[in-house]
């Protein structure tokens, strides 16, 4: 089945022709949720040149880790996927990618009325949505996990189901990635970080450094945003909290590496890898040896 997501060219406004390669296995196009378009599929490739669509698109890797690159900025940038990673595109916000392996995807397509008419509070002029890649938000992959299991027993809940998780979609999805927060509290956040903010950052990473860190968890340590976090993070540092974090936990198993007696799936554990393997591929990816060859070498 091919995908019935809206794709266009930016320039033109011709529809593009980039999601052919998209194999569509279960859709919710017949279950009749307005402004919403949920599917589940596969692609051998993906090669989006200057495309927007007019909703809101999620997309989230389901099965595969692999490197991309993508346009950001008038740049391209490297990126690294792993499962329940989520890409996070607003209406109207061309993208340019090229992933030339195999993906196992979700997509959510929800339109710019239901998502602010479902907004319980008042939205201010100027909201901004955040455009961002391999978001890892829990809450918002179990949110859109939530709408798969009702696509995949075909809206059995009903309407009323898809109106509460919507609902719930969008205040979490608006309060937390767009700068909803900032211009309610009025509060201009141009320079959030600096030095004595990245010290209170990476004393918190360090103390964190086995654990699941969150971007809401470096977000408070600086008592602001997650939107403007992560905007004035890359701004200042170049590359993103998650390339960051990642880094630090390299530079430090490189620091372990160095002592025989450290075992590598201890490593992997006292750093909040998932397992030695997923540490050893990362490491490798990251550094271009593996972590037993790096030690051989030291």
């Amino acid at each position: 089945m091919k995908t019935s997501i809206p794709f266009y060219h930016k320039v033109t406004g011709i529809k593009s022709d980039c999601g052919n390669p998209l194999d569509i296995s279960l859709s919710s196009k017949d279950l009749n949720w307005e402004g919403i378009l949920l599917e589940r599929g596969t692609s051998p490739h993906f090669y989006p040149k200057d495309v927007v669509t007019p909703n809101f698109y999620f997309a989230i890797e389901m099965e595969n880790t692999y490197s991309w690159r993508a346009l950001k900025d008038g740049e391209q940038i490297n990126i690294s996927t792993e499962p329940g990673d989520i890409w996070i595109n607003p209406p109207n916000t061309p993208f340019t990618h090229n992933i030339d392996v195999p993906c196992n995807f979700l997509i959510l397509n929800i339109s710019e009325k239901v998502m602010l008419d479902n907004f319980d509070g008042h939205l201010p002029e100027k909201l901004e949505f955040l455009n961002n890649y391999s978001i890892q938000d829990k809450t918002l992959e179990n949110l859109i996990h939530l709408l798969f299991i009702e696509m995949e027993s075909r809206g059995q809940n009903g309407k009323w189901f898809i109106d509460h998780a919507i609902k719930l979609f969008s205040n979490y999805f608006i309060r937390h990635y767009s700068n909803y927060y900032d211009l309610i509290d009025k509060v201009s956040r141009s320079s959030i970080i600096g030095p004595s903010e990245m010290d209170q950052i990476d004393e918190y990473i360090e103390e964190n450094i086995s654990l699941p860190i969150a971007i809401e968890d470096l977000a408070n340590v600086l008592n602001v945003s997650k939107f403007h976090f992560l905007n004035e993070f890359k701004k200042y540092k170049g590359i993103t909290p998650y390339q960051y974090i990642l880094n630090r936990r390299i530079d430090r198993a490189k620091d372990m590496l160095r002592n025989p007696e450290n075992k590598i799936t201890t490593i992997a554990f006292e750093l909040g890898f998932s397992d030695s393997s997923h540490f050893s591929r990362t490491f490798k990816k990251v550094v271009g040896l593996s972590p037993k060859s790096f030690r051989e070498d030291y």
